[in-house]
């Protein structure tokens, strides 16, 4: 990862402080905000202990624990929704591209997006989990809403590599099978791979009543093929390679990515799913920043 940029950086993370998911006027917080409100009441449960700061509402205190360890600890609540979000991150290896050396790659600016996300839904007492997958699930942590469990997230996030080739389709089937509960997907992908099959997984969800938001992650020179002369191109997740003259083939290939753009957005916008594309270039706290906007004004 780029050093330069570290995920969940205050300064990116406090732009959202006036905006805070429009919590107040979209009712129960960010999963409700980006949902179409289908809570069906709240519950009050216990989550954690922290130390007492001054100021903290003394009525908190949990005075057992006190006579146990002679230090003060306030009892921290969560209000339980009926609602239950995943983070669905792609790790294949071709989110390891970047198409200049000054610009992230895929993977990162995913990455990035995932914390932000995960913090955004802590800071509001809503739950959230982490799936990791390439040609098959990585990794599947459950949600939840505590601080422990979110710097838990953080830390996995930090600590992933893109690996294998890809199976989208095919995994996100898994996931479904494995979601029970109505819950929110968010999934961040660049979509490489057989673009019916990846709807077809898509629509489990929607079959089995999940919301769902797909970030759709692509670099600008993926789009534009701004390559010159003859070149050598490799597959990064098969190692195929094959030698092109680039100016010759730039037309074609524009139109066929046109094409794979459309389809997504198209199929997204037929099934009910939210879809929004990201590039690279453009800061991933910016576009999130304005995703959120718009989708407040839209419910």
């Amino acid at each position: 990862m780029d050093k330069s940029l570290t995920i969940l950086d205050p300064k990116i993370l406090t732009k959202f402080g006036n905006l805070s998911l429009v919590a107040k006027t979209i009712v129960e917080g960010f999963i409700s905000g980006l949902h179409r409100s289908i809570h069906k009441g709240t519950s009050v449960e216990f989550v954690e202990h922290r130390e007492y700061v001054r100021g903290d509402d003394p009525k908190y205190l949990d005075w057992k624990l006190y006579g146990r360890t002679d230090r003060l600890y306030i009892r921290e609540f969560r209000e339980e929704t009926n609602l239950k979000a995943y983070i669905v991150l792609d790790a294949s290896n071709s989110m390891n591209y970047a198409s200049q050396p000054q610009t992230i790659t895929k993977f990162t600016y995913a990455q990035c997006l995932a914390g932000c996300l995960g913090y955004l839904m802590m800071k509001q007492n809503d739950a959230t989990g982490l799936v990791v997958f390439d040609s098959d699930i990585k990794s599947f942590i459950k949600p939840s809403s505590t601080r422990t469990h979110f710097h838990f997230l953080v830390e996995n996030l930090e600590n992933l590599k893109p690996g294998k080739d890809t199976n989208i389709g095919e995994t996100l089937h898994k996931i479904a099978n494995h979601i029970r509960r109505r819950s929110l997907i968010i999934l961040i992908s660049d979509l490489f791979d057989e673009q019916e099959s990846v709807m077809r997984g898509l629509a489990h969800f929607r079959h089995k009543h999940h919301e769902v938001i797909v970030f759709h992650i692509i670099d600008r020179g993926e789009m534009e093929f701004p390559f010159d002369g003859f070149r050598d191109f490799i597959d990064m997740e098969t190692n195929e390679r094959i030698s092109i003259d680039a100016p010759a083939v730039r037309a074609a290939y524009q139109n066929i990515f046109r094409e794979f753009l459309s389809f997504y957005q198209r199929g997204c916008s037929e099934r009910g799913i939210s879809y929004s594309r990201a590039l690279t270039q453009t800061p991933f706290d910016y576009f999130l920043y304005q995703f959120l906007e718009l989708r407040s004004q839209t419910i």
